[in-house]
């Protein structure tokens, strides 16, 4: 089926599996700790998950 739908078969690669390394979770630890500074420690977890996936999804938008 992989030959009828070309462009799911890509994308279900792309997006359902698995990653190979863990740069990319190592990445978004770095850029957690990067926001969550000493200046920074009443920001809630809400908004730190808010800032850590925009800046991680910045290119994408």
């Amino acid at each position: 089926h992989q030959a009828r739908f070309p462009l799911l078969a890509k994308a279900a690669r792309r997006y359902l599996s698995a990653p190979a390394t863990s740069v990319d979770s190592e990445r978004v630890f770095s850029t957690c700790g990067n926001i969550f500074t000493e200046k920074r420690t009443l920001l809630s977890s809400h908004n730190l998950e808010t800032l850590v996936f925009l800046n991680a999804n910045l290119n994408a938008l």
